[in-house]
């Protein structure tokens, strides 16, 4: 009988939807199962994920950094370091430390750098927007933009760079946090109009020869200048910084593998920088040419020409630039910052208003002539006169000026005197008038330049009050609370409020 229903049994390919034929030979040893129900729905069940390896308990976790530096300081030193910690910060520790700080964005800050650089005549101001009124209204020359943004990895775009040419001040930036700095020497050292003091100008001076690493490496190793830019940092902030350097290089020790696989790769590659990293970068106009000048970058990018006769215009292509980088990155929530440096109003106004007082000295001078020429009708002159005997002394030192300065360096402008120099045809109401506009011209300059000296003084203040720093004192006072035994009982009645 078996061979009979092996012979009546015909062997067909099985498909996904064939029927599994439950009553032919089974030489299977295996247990029958019932039949599928196809008229019930089946749910598939899904794959289990894949839970990542959690790796065994060890019977001695990890220890905190905190608590290996209890083990490894004795205690007869703890109280040595803190009060090496929280002492008065000493004069030379900013030229001490050998690291660099991160530097807020706040043109106060770029503006005290500036007065302790001794660049007194430039002046970093804030920018808005980059509309052509906005740009209109900057002072006049406008030496570099200075943009901070955020980084992110998303891939640069691979515009051509060039070799750095000789009339082009560029150098890299070779250390961490410096890139404030970096971008603002990158824009002041290529303004070869502006004076420097000595230090500033003796820089200049030995790094023009230079390579733009090498110009990044000596600007590293500046005392000068980097004590500027760490000066308004407070103790605590130095060492923080070293902490996070630290812990830095640790990381860049454990991901020494993966950077060597990706020096084998030949795919390009994104810089590695942690989310929330902020970027300085320059744009400079120099000799008709727009650059972009990144101290991360080997070389700085040219962006094209502008027009010599008009060289206000760099603006508009260093606007353009600015705008594509900024959809480049093509997030709604990031932040940039745009600072401009600028030549500060106080020389210009200064030297209008000298020559505005030496105006007023010629018409002095012609209208004495002429009441000394006719002295039976001196009243004919009143108003005419004083006008530059009446601007005190102190209001010229106030503005940086000297009589001395004023008559050897500046002359009167002859086309405003018209008639009113020449004594024989001097015409009183004419000479009234000209008294009164130099006046009036006289206080809006004075009133302006004061103005800016103003903001150039508040932000030296801001300097000196982030230089003020008021740890010392607290932990003075609090320590003196802890062995008078206040703070022990203000813990336990704060304990039995809870």
């Amino acid at each position: 009988m078996a061979a009979l229903e092996d012979s009546n049994t015909v062997a067909t390919p099985a498909t996904s939807d064939d029927v599994p034929i439950t009553n032919g030979a089974r030489r299977s040893a295996r247990s029958r199962k019932a039949p599928l129900k196809y008229d019930d729905e089946y749910m598939m069940p899904l794959e289990k994920p894949s839970q990542p390896k959690i790796p065994p308990r060890t019977d001695k976790p990890k220890r905190r950094a905190a608590e290996a530096a209890r083990e490894r300081i004795p205690s007869q030193e703890v109280a040595s370091l803190q009060e090496q910690v929280f002492a008065r910060m000493g004069v030379d520790e900013w030229t001490e430390y050998g690291g660099w700080v991160e530097l807020e964005s706040e043109p106060a800050f770029f503006n005290a750098m500036l007065q302790d650089l001794d660049a007194k005549t430039l002046k970093v101001q804030e920018v808005f927007a980059l509309d052509e009124m906005t740009l209109a209204d900057l002072p006049k020359p406008v030496h570099g933009l200075i943009f901070l943004y955020q980084w992110t990895n998303e891939d640069e775009s691979h515009e051509a760079r060039q070799s750095c040419p000789e009339n082009l001040w560029f150098g890299n930036q070779t250390t961490a946090n410096a890139c404030a700095t970096v971008a603002l020497m990158n824009i002041i050292m290529n303004a070869h109009a502006v004076k420097f003091g000595p230090e500033l100008e003796k820089f200049r001076n030995t790094t023009k020869p230079l390579p733009p690493p090498r110009r990044g490496h000596a600007l590293d190793r500046n005392d000068f200048i980097r004590a500027i830019h760490n000066s308004v940092a407070r103790r605590n902030d130095l060492l923080s910084e070293d902490l996070l350097l630290d812990n830095k290089f640790e990381e860049a020790l454990k991901k020494k593998s993966a950077v060597r696989r990706r020096k084998s790769s030949s795919r390009p590659r994104k810089r590695d920088y942690e989310p929330g990293t902020y970027h300085y970068i320059a744009f400079v106009p120099v000799d008709g040419q727009v650059w972009e000048l990144d101290g991360l970058e080997n070389m700085p990018l040219c962006l094209g020409p502008y027009a010599p006769d008009a060289p206000d215009t760099w603006l508009g292509i260093a606007s353009n630039a600015i705008q594509t980088r900024m959809s480049r990155q093509n997030d709604e929530f990031l932040s940039y910052n745009l600072l401009a440096v600028c030549q500060s109003p106080l020389l210009a106004l200064s030297r209008d208003l000298a020559a505005s007082l030496a105006t007023a000295k010629a018409l002095e001078d012609a209208v004495a002539v002429a009441v000394a020429g006719n002295p039976s009708s001196p009243s004919l002159w009143d108003g005419a006169g004083a006008t530059w005997t009446d601007f005190a002394d102190d209001r010229l030192a106030r503005c940086g000026l000297t009589r001395e300065r004023i008559l050897a360096d500046f002359a009167p402008d002859a086309s405003r005197l018209g008639n009113s120099s020449g004594s024989s045809a001097l015409d009183p109401a004419a000479a009234r008038a000209l008294a009164a506009e130099l006046r009036a011209e006289q206080a809006a300059l004075e009133a302006r330049y004061v103005d800016e000296a103003a903001t150039a003084d508040e932000a030296v203040d801001m300097i000196r009050a982030r230089r003020r720093d008021y740890t010392p004192a607290v932990h003075h006072w609090v320590r003196l609370l802890a062995e008078k035994g206040v703070l022990r009982e203000l813990i336990k009645e704060v304990d039995s409020l809870g």
